[in-house]
């Protein structure tokens, strides 16, 4: 059997279930099983019985979302409804002073880019730089030492994994070489 709750409402139920210790569905359950059993034995409802005071709790807390809501809508209808013309693909990039500077050469110690994360090629070439030529997984280790290098999209780790797929990708092949499975710098 499946119930929908209405959204603004499904959160104060999980509330309500974590407060007892239960998922919302084993809290529904119980609810539903005490409503059963007292039709059963012809006693009321335990809703009716006195009041609850997670009933009153409940009341309280939908009087207040639904004067939250009442206030959010009478701001929707006293602004202003001109809608921005929607531009079609995607948005373009903010302009920034290392975009607008293209021209400026990079070295490896400046390495962040536009937006203030490190590039991992960077990273790379600044261990062996200051380490020698290592192998992929000294070069990870290295760089999750450092603590500059952020993987974008993941939160996976940096391994060895990614770094020879970094060291081997055709963008920057050229400026790595491998030696007796070592990474050093091309010369």
């Amino acid at each position: 059997m499946a119930i929908r709750v209405d959204p603004r409402r499904l959160t104060l139920l999980k509330e309500l279930a974590a407060a007892e210790g239960l998922r919302p569905g084993q809290l529904v359950q119980r609810w539903v099983e005490e409503r059963l059993d007292a039709e059963r034995s012809g006693q009321p409802a335990p809703s009716v019985v006195g009041p609850d005071p997670r009933v009153a709790a409940i009341e309280a807390t939908l009087a207040a979302l639904a004067a939250r809501i009442d206030e959010v809508a009478q701001r929707m209808q006293a602004a202003p409804s001109e809608p921005a013309p929607r531009r079609r693909g995607r948005p373009p990039k903010a302009r920034t002073a290392a975009t607008s500077s293209a021209a400026a050469p990079r070295s490896p110690t400046a390495a962040s880019s536009r937006n203030g994360h490190v590039g991992l090629h960077d990273e790379i070439i600044a261990v062996i730089a200051e380490r020698g030529p290592s192998t992929a997984a000294e070069l990870a280790i290295a760089i999750r030492e450092r603590g500059r290098y952020q993987p974008p999209r993941s939160s996976k780790p940096l391994d060895a994994a990614t770094v020879n797929s970094r060291v081997s990708n055709p963008v920057y092949r050229a400026r790595f070489r491998r030696s007796e499975g070592r990474i050093g710098l091309a010369d």
